[in-house]
């Protein structure tokens, strides 16, 4: 008798400690889940952030030519020496200039902005555009980058597009908080209509029309 009951108080204790891990195992299951599912929606967080702050970011494309890349970042600077919000450069140029616009950005006070260099292809353009000898310099590829924005997978709901040949001396973010009424997909500058300029919006309408827009 007696061995029978410490044989039964031995089975007690092993049945108290078995029921003891298991408990502790199914806890620590239970942490580690909750802590997956804080970690898991704290990088969601931190993922979404970005995504919200986007909408106070001022996204500005500009064309960067090789022999017009320094008035390029003239215009850029003169943009953020006149403002004090987050702007986003997409510096649109070709394949030969890549290295140069991101030499100038680098080696000046420029290297602090935000930007990304986007290489334009040429060949979009193969027998779209009329040539034109009495204005050769108008058949530069990066003209007619405004009308391929949809190619530079250029993210945003709205974008300001600058030459390279503007000086900006206002602040960037006024223009770009502008109402557009309903079906209208940009906005020009009331100079855009001078008697002067006449001639050439008829020359760029003409090869818009050839585009077939």
């Amino acid at each position: 008798m007696p061995l029978l009951k410490k044989i039964n108080q031995v089975l007690v204790v092993l049945l108290v400690l078995l029921a003891c891990l298991l408990l502790h195992s199914s806890l620590k299951a239970s942490t580690q889940q909750k802590k997956v599912y804080r970690q898991s929606h704290r990088f969601a967080a931190v993922d979404l952030q970005p995504r919200e702050a986007e909408t106070d970011v001022v996204p500005v494309i500009i064309c960067a030519s090789e022999e017009r890349t320094g008035a390029t970042m003239a215009t850029i600077n003169s943009i953020i020496s006149n403002t004090d919000a987050s702007v986003f450069f997409y510096i649109v140029t070709l394949r030969d200039a890549v290295k140069i616009a991101r030499r100038y950005i680098e080696k000046t006070k420029l290297k602090g902005i935000q930007y990304k260099i986007l290489e334009f292809n040429p060949m979009v353009l193969r027998g779209k555009v009329k040539p034109d000898s009495s204005r050769p310099d108008l058949l530069h590829p990066l003209n007619f980058v405004r009308f391929y924005l949809p190619l530079l997978g250029i993210s945003h709901r709205r974008a300001i597009y600058v030459d390279d040949d503007v000086i900006v001396q206002g602040d960037i973010k006024d223009l770009y908080d502008i109402k557009l009424k309903a079906g209208h997909v940009a906005a020009f500058a009331s100079d855009c209509d001078l008697p002067s300029t006449h001639e050439m919006v008829r020359s760029i309408g003409m090869q818009v029309d050839f585009y077939g827009f």
